[in-house]
């Protein structure tokens, strides 16, 4: 907030507060076909974001009258400061203040307090937004706030939880067969009346490449498409996508992101029958039957029947879950977690690292749907090693040994090199992605995964001590092998049972 407004919204000469700020609050929305300012001579306040309607209706607020004033003059703040729906929930604490044992009154005794929001530590939020309105309070000079109380008010703490802790616990992702599943379900044909249908499954397939969060979705006009022909009729397809979580912007930054053609088709047919059928008078990229853009919960319920469909049931995960997808994949590639950071629009690396932590894990995730897609076995069959073999029939001269982890291991197959061949490559490391190597139908390939994903657990060890999550390349790399040791693990099964094919 400027000094002009601090000024409008500092406290009478008299003894009772009484609000006197602007009759008008601006905002910062994200699209021009919403509200942009709040009627504070109401005595309920609304305002959008997402296309939701959020309001604080203080007449049904049980409050001592003058915090109420008081109240108004922080959510005008609020307001002004943070995006719409972090001030709404700013506006929750009022609510708390409500239901606890000094609702109906203020001045509030400095014991009185602290025994109040000692009860709150469950509720992070309600915490965090009352030191804040306290503090913002004392900083104007307001009476029956002061800076002893506030001192005691913030070492109280809340029973904090971390929200990146599920990203570093679990890998959240689709798992292999529900990417196939996915894959299938945007590749589907769609009637050519059907637009409905067919605006979500270019949701769907936006959703898979870039990751938006559904305000992003919603935020989405038809001029942030680009289109680029070349000389020689080539199409190169951009959009621009709006930054959800950008601290300090009235309006949100918009950032190019490169899409594939296949959806940068989709995406100009789709504007093209937009422009048809609601005559050119359309703003919005994605909207409803009558032409109003779609709300950020029509988006999540039309995302989530996509899944649905697709055979992916995670009834409360829709968006994030195809945003921790295309975190984690860029983590097991390799990617480093500003990058990440820069491609998910995050303001810090904390969740990118989250990724990266958890790629070990991935192994164990993805080679529960082997053996589930004859398709993914054919194609590791064919890239992977060479044929099973049985110990006794080969001679000790041409077994592969070697050390993972410090740990010795060998038993695990033979290799078709001339023997006292000198291989470039590093034993057991590089075998399992070998056509030269023969793998023994009752090898000890479980212990060479176990060694490897200890050994890529302390690669992670090391970089977190550093500070470095980012140098994940070896990884990435033991990730491949691992996945590789699992394929194989499978095929000796199936070997052993006699289903082994060419």
């Amino acid at each position: 907030m400027d000094q002009s407004a601090d000024k409008d919204l500092a406290p009478p000469s008299s003894d009772t507060y009484k609000f006197q700020g602007p009759t008008r609050i601006a905002i910062r929305t994200r699209t021009d076909d919403q509200p942009r300012y709040v009627d504070t001579s109401s005595s309920v306040w609304v305002w959008y974001d997402g296309g939701i309607a959020m309001k604080v209706d203080w007449s049904s607020l049980n409050l001592h009258l003058e915090f109420i004033e008081i109240s108004k003059a922080f959510m005008a703040y609020a307001l002004e400061k943070y995006a719409p729906v972090t001030a709404f929930k700013a506006s929750g604490v009022f609510n708390r203040l409500a239901e606890s044992d000094i609702a109906l009154k203020f001045p509030w005794a400095k014991q009185e307090v602290i025994k109040t929001i000692n009860s709150w530590r469950k509720f992070r939020e309600s915490l965090i937004f009352f030191r804040t309105l306290y503090r913002w309070a004392v900083d104007r000079g307001i009476a029956g706030f002061d800076r002893e109380t506030y001192l005691s008010i913030k070492e109280i703490k809340a029973d904090h939880v971390d929200p990146y802790s599920r990203i570093f616990l679990s890998q959240s992702g689709l798992e292999l067969d529900e990417e196939i599943h996915l894959l299938k379900q945007i590749d589907r044909d769609i009637a050519g009346d059907d637009w409905e249908s067919f605006q979500v499954n270019i949701m769907l397939h936006l959703g898979f490449e870039l990751a938006p969060r559904a305000i992003q979705f919603h935020s989405l006009d038809i001029t942030d498409f680009e289109v680029i022909e070349t000389p020689e009729r080539d199409k190169y397809y951009t959009l621009w996508l709006p930054m959800a979580k950008k601290v300090g912007q009235r309006r949100p930054e918009r950032r190019p992101r490169k899409i594939t053609v296949r959806l940068g088709e989709k995406i100009e047919q789709h504007i093209s029958i937009l422009k048809r059928r609601f005559d050119y008078a359309c703003e919005a990229l994605f909207v409803s039957s009558t032409g109003k853009r779609l709300t950020v919960i029509g988006i999540g319920n039309r995302l989530k029947q996509e899944l649905r469909e697709a055979g992916i049931a995670r009834p409360n995960q829709v968006s994030m879950l195809l945003r921790h997808h295309l975190g984690q994949g860029l983590a097991d590639q390799g990617t480093p977690a500003d990058m990440i950071a820069e491609l998910l629009g995050h303001n810090s690396t904390v969740a990118a690292r989250a990724y990266v932590t958890a790629t070990p894990n991935i192994a164990r995730i993805k080679e529960k749907a082997l053996g589930k897609s004859p398709t993914y076995q054919r194609i590791m069959r064919s890239l992977l090693t060479g044929e099973i073999v049985q110990r006794r029939d080969t001679i000790s001269e041409r077994e592969v040994r070697g050390v993972v982890n410090m740990q010795y291991i060998g038993d695990i197959g033979a290799c078709a090199l001339p023997i006292h061949t000198h291989c470039p490559y590093n034993p057991v490391y590089a075998c399992y992605t070998c056509k030269k190597f023969h793998p023994f139908a009752d090898g000890h390939h479980e212990q060479v995964k176990i060694a490897l994903q200890q050994e890529a657990q302390r690669f992670i060890d090391v970089a977190e001590q550093a500070g470095e999550l980012s140098q994940n390349r070896p990884l990435s790399q033991h990730q491949a092998t691992i996945l590789a040791v699992t394929a194989t693990i499978e095929r000796c099964r199936q070997s052993i049972g006699g289903v082994e094919s060419d």
